[in-house]
């Protein structure tokens, strides 16, 4: 059902290829691969002249998209009314001018700048300089990795960076290493599903640790969401019988709150549990599937965030046949059946489409791609929105390109990193906050 740019087609293949060996560990489990068509309705406009990846952020604040074709209105922000639309309130977020800080890779944003992995498990950190000053939009400040595109995979998932090391999944394996490369390439599981991404978040009670996706015990089994843990036995977060095709992870207090999608074609469960610990080892609360979604495809991700709210899950997926979208779930502080949805909609839908949300400047915020138009060849737009208590925001636009492969957000307390891989380059850039009048 879902239209597929070219740059998502080259995504899916190239993700998929590390594993091209293990077919039962890559099986895609009843993925529909059919176009989708647009919806009767006005033409679609022509294409716009391509732009460059870096450029002077064109930013509308206060303002909302026009729905599209087949977009839906967001539940819980309304359509702005025509007097309305004349009161533009100010931004909460000050959008400096993206850097390229080398090829296209595999990367993760972080307080002090940009972790990369390249080739040859090497960690390298393109740090970030001193933050701009001043009321407008300013240069974005970090420093180069070395090599060139043979020197990283251009569309791997980011590795987890918690507590000084880098956590990835490499063959098969999941491993780490320290950010300074003090120490050489660690093995802590060997049943790591390739293609996916390890999660994990920081908080006071919580030892080492990271969550992964790992392959099918067999032919007839799914993958299944587990947890490695320094100084305890890895535990398998998802309950017998059930799937997990991506797992992400928020703290909540002393916990971590963990959520799991089974992407399949004919609907997509969302798991939800809570892992505490008590001495440093591991302790599972029930596991609960708080919401059921539409088709998803193996490559669909979920990503969770804490935010001054509570937690919220965010997920890019079909709404129905002839709608796609993020649905933003307002998970609270543990699971729960049910939770409230909001949606943001998409002129398209988009096989890879990579979210990152953090929470900086007295608020929460989401980045997310989209479709810049309902034609299958678009170009598409990296967007960053407020997460409020009734949904999202007004959208500002912070770059464009051809496609986007991964995005990512790394909060400090006046400032957020904002790393993306496009257009076969890693770029990154500073979001500061306005100053209060």
């Amino acid at each position: 059902m879902r239209r597929s740019p070219r740059f998502s087609r080259f995504v899916a293949a190239t993700l998929l290829f590390g594993c091209a060996c293990a077919p039962a560990a890559c099986e895609e489990r009843g993925r529909d691969e059919r176009v989708r068509r647009p919806v009767a309705g006005p033409p679609a406009s022509k294409a716009p002249t391509p732009k460059p990846a870096v450029a002077e952020p064109r930013r509308e604040p206060g303002t909302f998209d026009d729905l599209r074709v087949s977009e839906l209105p967001a539940e819980g922000t309304p359509t702005p009314s025509s007097s309305a639309a004349h009161k533009s309130p100010q931004s909460l977020l000050i959008i400096d001018a993206p850097q390229v800080i080398g090829p296209a890779g595999q990367m993760t944003a972080s307080e002090r700048g940009v972790v990369m992995v390249n080739r040859s498990d090497e960690v390298q950190i393109a740090k970030r300089g001193p933050l701009a000053a001043g009321s407008r939009s300013g240069k974005a400040q970090f420093s180069a990795v070395r090599g060139g595109p043979a020197d990283f995979f251009a569309v791997a998932r980011g590795p987890l960076v918690l507590r000084e090391y880098a956590y990835w999944i490499k063959d098969g394996k999941l491993v780490r290493r320290p950010l300074d490369n003090g120490r050489p390439l660690q093995v802590l599981a060997t049943d790591a599903r390739n293609g996916t991404r390890v999660t994990g978040a920081d908080v006071p009670d919580a030892p080492a640790h990271a969550f992964y996706v790992s392959n099918p015990r067999d032919d007839a089994a799914p993958p299944r969401a587990k947890l490695w843990v320094e100084g305890a036995e890895s535990l398998t977060i998802s309950p017998e019988g059930a799937g997990a095709s991506s797992i992400a992870v928020a703290g909540a207090g002393r916990n971590l709150f963990t959520v799991a999608i089974d992407a399949r074609s004919a609907m997509t469960p969302m798991h939800g549990r809570v892992v505490r610990f008590s001495g440093g080892k591991p302790e599972l609360d029930s596991d609960i599937v708080m919401w059921v979604g539409s088709t998803s495809q193996t490559l669909s991700e979920v990503f969770v965030s804490s935010t001054p709210f509570g937690v919220r899950a965010f997920l890019p997926i079909e709404r129905d046949v002839s709608h796609f979208g993020l649905v933003m779930l307002d998970l609270g502080s543990e699971p729960r059946l049910d939770p409230k949805t909001t949606w943001r909609g998409y002129p398209n839908g988009l096989d890879v489409a990579p979210v990152a949300s953090g929470a900086f400047c007295g608020s929460a915020f989401v980045a997310y791609t989209r479709p810049e138009t309902p034609s299958p060849d678009a170009r598409q737009v990296l967007e960053v929105a407020e997460i409020q208590s009734s949904g999202l925001g007004p959208a500002e636009v912070v770059d464009s390109a051809l496609g986007f492969a991964n995005v990512s957000l790394a909060s400090g307390t006046n400032f957020a990193t904002l790393a993306y891989v496009a257009d076969s380059r890693t770029i990154a850039t500073t979001l500061r906050c306005t100053p209060k009048r």
